[in-house]
């Protein structure tokens, strides 16, 4: 067979290109240390190797949302530590408060303590998570869910939202809990009211936590809400500040309370329960005593240190301080049983994400395991085929040069 010039040419470069391919690819497999550079070398290894890649990442993700849930559970976790022991604090000066002997001015002493204790439980209500944001505002994590109003209470101002990670394909756990559920939605020794001032008075007028002073009568009462409405001067004689009660479900007044006169320094005393009014309602102006099986922390101690502030030494502030007294140490410790119940639902989340993190450290060293199989490079196969690709290139090149000077314009 006849064999043309061009063709031992182009025969001979192709033998060095496909030698120098084979080279080239052994070289980058040793230096990336990857079996599979492209899906071309091996598809089926290559649809594996891209699957156990994205399980990989996906765990990766998994473990910075479990380190992320870890972290904000253990500073909740600490905060409800730190409110436990002001909240036993709490109970030991309540106890001291309601001993017989004590004076208003002893009382007052305690107060002042308490006083403290009150702003400190605000701070640790108000606690941010490194990222800044307040652990117990629920889904407002940006603003302060508790801040404190014109007439020295308390208000939540965050929501009952609670925030959820994943932690796995099916696994998500709660990072947190609303200040609401904890703090604000607690059981009450008995059946107690929240005081408020409509939102559309035009005065100034604020009013206290107030106290049931008759329980008697406000069981009887229970469970409606009392409507204060603030009248004009002129409907009294002679003129000054008067208020008519009414019932909320019906707008019937209250035991003939009507035009009845008042002073900013008197308590208004209504079915059972007493509150005092503070600053200049105007005609019109509302103010709420709203029934509830509920009530707040900050509104339990707020009550307390007002009680032990303005309760006098007669017969009649005596009895309605032993109620305080009592309903203060029922519910600070409904408040301690509330918070020791999320503390071990706090616990278990951890214990949760403890699990989850095993299993999944598992998971992750079998995928990186097969990962490493389907697509780390045998160093001793490829370094002795880059030898012998190596040595194949030589020859061809060799051959090549020997084969171009076979020609007959060599001979002349």
């Amino acid at each position: 067979m006849r064999v043309a010039t061009l063709q031992s040419f182009n025969s001979g470069l192709n033998s060095i290109l496909d030698n120098q391919s084979s080279v080239n690819k052994t070289q980058q497999q040793v230096s990336s240390g990857r079996r599979v550079l492209t899906p071309a070398d091996d598809p089926i290894a290559s649809t594996k190797i891209l699957q156990l890649q994205q399980d990989i990442a996906q765990r990766d993700q998994y473990d910075r949302n479990m380190t992320a849930a870890e972290n904000r559970l253990k500073l909740e976790e600490a905060t409800l530590s730190s409110i436990t022991d002001n909240l036993t604090r709490l109970q030991e000066l309540t106890v001291n408060a309601g001993g017989g002997t004590l004076t208003q001015t002893d009382r007052q002493a305690i107060s002042s303590e308490i006083n403290q204790l009150e702003k400190s439980l605000a701070s640790l209500f108000n606690t941010r998570d490194p990222n800044g944001e307040f652990i117990f505002a629920g889904f407002k994590g940006k603003n302060p869910p508790f801040e404190q109003q014109a007439n020295g209470r308390y208000a939540y101002k965050g929501d009952e939202g609670q925030r959820f990670l994943s932690i796995g394909d099916t696994t998500n756990v709660a990072t947190g809990d609303s200040g609401k559920s904890l703090f604000i939605d607690v059981r009450a020794a008995k059946n107690t009211f929240t005081t408020q001032i409509n939102p559309l008075n035009t005065g100034d007028a604020q009013v206290n936590a107030g106290f049931v002073v008759d329980e008697e009568a406000y069981a009887d009462f229970y469970p409606d809400d009392i409507i204060i409405t603030f009248n004009q001067e002129s409907a009294i004689s002679p003129p000054g500040p008067n208020y008519t009660a009414r019932r909320a479900s019906d707008n019937h007044v209250i035991e003939g309370k009507v035009n009845v006169g008042y002073t900013g320094s008197k308590d208004i005393v209504v079915a059972g329960v007493s509150m005092t009014v503070y600053g200049n309602p105007e005609p019109g102006d509302e103010v709420l005593a709203k029934s509830t099986p509920k009530q707040s922390i900050t509104d339990t101690v707020f009550r307390l240190r007002q009680g032990l502030d303005s309760l006098e030494d007669n017969p009649e502030d005596s009895a309605t301080l032993d109620i305080l007294i009592e309903d203060t140490l029922t519910n600070l410790a409904f408040a301690q049983s509330s918070i020791s119940e999320v503390r071990s639902q706090v616990g278990a989340r951890l214990n949760v994400i403890d699990n989850t993190r095993n299993l999944s450290d598992d998971v992750k060293l079998v995928s990186q395991a097969v990962l490493s199989e389907l697509s780390d490079v045998d160093f001793a196969e490829a370094v002795s085929r880059l030898s012998l690709q190596t040595f194949l290139l030589e020859a061809a090149q060799q051959s090549y040069t020997t084969i171009s000077r076979l020609s007959l314009f060599n001979q002349l």
